[in-house]
C-alpha cells in the first residue's frame, strides 16, 4: 500500500454497507492505517502554531476558572500534599521539581486537547486533513500529499474564518466559565455549567463544520446552521460522538499523563503522534459524511446512487436536502 500515490479503485462514492456502519468504520480504518498514521503525524506537525496558541490559552484561562490553577498556587498546593515522583522508576524527583512537573503535564494535556478536538488549529491546515478523511471515508482512493494541497487550495479562506470562529468561541467560553463558577452561587455554577456544554457542543459542530466545508460549496454563515441543525436532527448519536471525543481527547491522555511513568509517557507519546488524534478525526469525519449524505445529498446520489465527489454549489443548490 502506498501512502501518497493515488490508490485506484472504482469511482463510487459509498459503497454498500454490508456490515453496517461501525464495521465498515473500522474497516476502512484499517485498511487505510499508513495514511492515517501520516496524515496524525502531520496533523502534529503542522498544528505547532496552533499549539503555541493553545499554550497561552491554557495558561491564560485555566487559573481564570480556578486560582488553584494558577503555577505558583498550584505548586504550593502540591508541594502541601507532600507530592513526589515515582522512586521505582528512577523518577526520584520531590517537592516543588515534582510539581512543576505536573503542572507542565497538565497543561501538555489541555493543550492536546484543544488541538485534537479542533477548537484550535490552523484552518487551511485541518481542511487539508478533512480532504483526507472524506475520501477515506468514501473510500475513492487517496494520495496523502495532493488531497491535502486540494484540501487546503479550495477552502482557504472559509478555514480561515472557522478557525477565527473556534478561537473566539473558545475564548468566550472559557471566560464565561470562569467568570460565572468563581461568583460561588448556585446559578452561578448551573450557568458556567451550560458554558460547559456549550463549548462542547460547539466542538463537535466545529468538527462538522470542516467536512461539510470539504464536501458541499456553502457559505461559512450555511456551513454552521447545517452543522447545528444536523446535531439537533441527530441528538442521540451525536451526544454519544461527542462523549467518546471527550474520552479519547482529554481523560484518556490524562490518566496517562498523570501517572507519570516512562511506560504512560511513551504510551501517550505513541498514540498521540501517530494514530489516536487522526482516529478521533475520522471518527467525527465519518459520522459526518453519513449526516451530509442523509441531509444534504448531491444531485448525483439522489438520483442514480452514484459518486458524490463534487463540491460544486450546483450539486447543493440542485438538491432538495441541500440546505437543512
Amino acid at each position: 500500500m502506498s501512502i501518497f500515490k493515488q490508490k485506484k479503485v472504482t469511482d463510487v462514492d459509498y459503497v454498500e454497507e454490508e456490515h453496517g456502519s461501525v464495521y465498515t468504520f473500522f474497516s476502512t480504518f484499517w485498511t487505510h492505517i499508513l495514511q492515517i498514521m501520516a496524515t496524525n503525524m502531520l496533523t502534529v506537525v503542522f498544528n505547532i502554531p496552533a499549539m503555541v496558541i493553545a499554550y497561552f490559552y491554557t495558561v491564560y484561562f485555566l487559573p481564570k476558572i480556578s486560582s488553584n490553577l494558577e503555577i505558583d498556587n498550584f505548586v504550593n498546593y502540591m508541594v502541601s500534599l507532600g507530592i513526589y515522583g515515582q522512586q521505582s522508576l528512577a523518577n526520584d524527583i520531590a517537592g516543588e521539581d515534582a510539581a512543576y512537573q505536573l503542572y507542565f503535564l497538565l497543561v501538555l494535556c489541555v493543550v492536546m486537547f484543544f488541538v485534537s478536538s479542533c477548537l484550535i488549529c490552523v484552518g487551511p491546515f485541518q481542511a487539508g486533513f478533512s480532504q483526507i478523511y472524506r475520501n477515506i471515508r468514501r473510500q475513492s482512493g487517496i494520495s496523502v500529499f495532493q488531497d491535502f494541497k486540494q484540501g487546503v487550495a479550495e477552502n482557504v479562506k472559509q478555514s480561515l474564518g472557522a478557525m477565527l470562529v473556534s478561537l473566539v468561541v473558545t475564548a468566550v467560553c472559557l471566560l464565561a466559565i470562569g467568570f460565572y463558577v468563581n461568583l460561588g452561587t448556585a446559578a452561578g455554577w448551573f450557568i458556567g455549567t451550560l458554558f460547559i456544554v456549550l463549548l462542547v457542543v460547539f466542538m463537535f459542530i466545529q468538527n462538522l463544520v470542516y467536512q461539510i466545508m470539504v464536501s458541499r460549496s456553502l457559505p461559512l454563515r450555511k456551513i454552521y446552521r447545517n452543522a447545528f441543525i444536523f446535531f439537533l436532527l441527530s441528538f442521540g448519536t451525536s451526544a454519544v460522538i461527542v462523549i467518546l471525543d471527550i474520552i479519547l481527547c482529554l481523560v484518556v491522555p490524562f490518566i496517562l499523563l498523570m501517572y507519570t511513568s516512562y511506560l504512560t509517557l511513551g504510551l501517550y507519546v505513541f498514540l498521540y503522534l501517530f494514530i489516536m488524534i487522526a482516529f478521533v478525526q475520522y471518527m467525527n469525519a465519518y459520522y459526518a459524511g453519513g449526516l451530509i449524505r442523509k441531509y444534504m445529498p448531491s444531485a448525483d446520489t439522489e438520483e442514480s446512487g452514484g459518486s458524490d465527489d463534487g463540491k460544486t454549489a450546483d450539486d447543493v443548490e440542485g438538491s432538495s436536502g441541500s440546505d437543512v
